[in-house]
């Protein structure tokens, strides 16, 4: 009887463990042929955009005294795998509450035509430097700031390690020619040009319809961000601090300063970061999702929802002539697969359409103008009033004002290869 036992127990062993335990069937799925994504942005100040690096033209219009106020805004992206039964056509219906008619057109935009033009301006290497800080306080980090020089970068020597601080996952929306056939809004069309309500609300049922995709209905229960409050203070060691109120549903935050000068005729660049990690043109401004936020604030690029204050070190605000401020929290998302995942795993998941709803909230100032969203007590009425009549010469005159933004327009002018910002403005 032992014996016959043991022989059994030995059969059992050479049975292969997958054929003693029941397979679990793998559910397949299918990716859905459309995808619709919903972006909505709180703006409040100056806000430039999603963390990236303001053109020549940016600054420009911030020398000339551009921005302030508070705004909503949106982007919608409809992608699809179909072709269009005739010419792509699409709207987004909306609910009452977001007070902009009964729908939205999501244009196609025309193919861009190809034309070569020959250019006949001289090309002149860029040149200057650019001096890179991060983490919050009032003194910086040793081994800060990080130079580098622009002309280098220029001829494609990239210093080791630029970019190399951080690792942020990013989504990209439905874009032209990642699809076979694209849908947006904003647009050339007038809705787009009013631009979003200050008391418009999300909240509610959406439907997307059009000749290239299936039909999309969703509601949605999460609306705008709350805007951010920044105000901004020099403190005794001459850093800037900065201060904030906490908005709910934000899942982390993120604040950089880009300025500049042309101190000595060397035009630099200056960025700073509130990453504790060496942080250059970050994507930690866009649309980061929640579980990216969550890991990010755990290495410390994104700071807590909870904090409410930085201090941009005395040295970087001390090696700009001026420079934007611009604070970041991100928000929730909201996403809808249709059809559900079927229960059943032996029953594949096919998708019809995917939508993503995504919520960011960004404030933006002028480092030391309080006029233009932050709270900087030194500059009297008087001053800001000099400085406004400095811009309004400055556009008569076709120069660059040397007020809080004009350095950054000159140094990026002479980084940019010179010659593409108006010369500095007479005193």
């Amino acid at each position: 009887m032992k014996l016959a036992a043991n022989l059994a127990l030995g059969a059992c062993l050479l049975i292969p463990a997958g054929l003693l335990a029941q397979k679990r069937p793998v559910q397949q799925v299918i990716p859905p042929t459309s995808v619709y994504w919903l972006s909505a942005a709180t703006t409040s100040g100056f806000v430039m955009g999603a963390g990236a690096a303001p053109s020549a033209g940016d600054m420009m219009r911030m020398a000339m005294g551009g921005g302030g106020g508070s705004a909503r805004s949106l982007q919608l992206d409809l992608g699809s795998k179909q072709a269009a039964s005739g010419p792509p056509q699409a709207v987004h219906a909306i609910p009452p509450s977001m007070a902009m008619g009964p729908q939205l057109l999501l244009k196609t935009p025309a193919k861009p035509r190809t034309t070569i033009t020959e250019d006949t301006e001289d090309f002149e290497r860029p040149k200057g430097r650019i001096l890179l800080f991060w983490g919050c306080g009032e003194s910086a980090r040793p081994g800060q700031p990080v130079v580098i020089d622009f002309s280098n970068m220029a001829a494609g020597q990239v210093p080791p390690g630029l970019f190399g601080g951080e690792r942020v996952r990013i989504a990209r929306p439905p874009a032209p020619g990642r699809w076979t056939t694209y849908g947006g809004w904003p647009n050339d069309d007038g809705p787009s040009r009013r631009g979003v309500p200050a008391n418009a609300s999300l909240i509610g049922a959406h439907k997307v319809s059009g000749n290239y995709s299936p039909e999309i209905n969703f509601t949605l229960a999460q609306d705008f961000m709350a805007p951010l409050v920044l105000t901004q203070a020099k403190t005794a060691s001459a850093a800037v601090s900065l201060n904030w109120n906490q908005i709910p549903a934000n899942t982390g935050h993120f604040a950089q300063m880009f300025g500049g000068s042309e101190r000595g005729g060397e035009p630099t660049v200056v960025f700073w970061s509130s990453s504790e990690t060496q942080t250059f043109i970050s994507a930690l401004g866009d649309y980061v999702a929640p579980a990216e936020a969550a890991r990010l604030v755990g290495k410390k690029q994104l700071m807590p929802p909870t904090q409410t204050s930085c201090a941009i070190p005395k040295e970087a605000v001390a090696a700009a002539e001026g420079g934007m401020i611009t604070l970041v929290a991100h928000g929730p998302e909201q996403n809808v697969i249709h059809p559900p995942r079927p229960t059943n795993p032996a029953v594949p998941w096919k998708q019809d359409y995917a939508v993503k709803a995504r919520f960011v909230s960004r404030a933006g100032a002028v480092i030391g103008m309080e006029d233009m969203g932050g709270g900087m007590d030194d500059e009297q009425p008087s001053s800001r009033r000099s400085s406004r009549r400095n811009r309004d010469r400055a556009s008569e005159a076709n120069c660059t004002p040397r007020d809080a933004l004009g350095g950054v327009g000159r140094a990026l002018g002479g980084l940019l290869g010179g010659g593409r910002m108006p010369p500095p403005c007479p005193e």
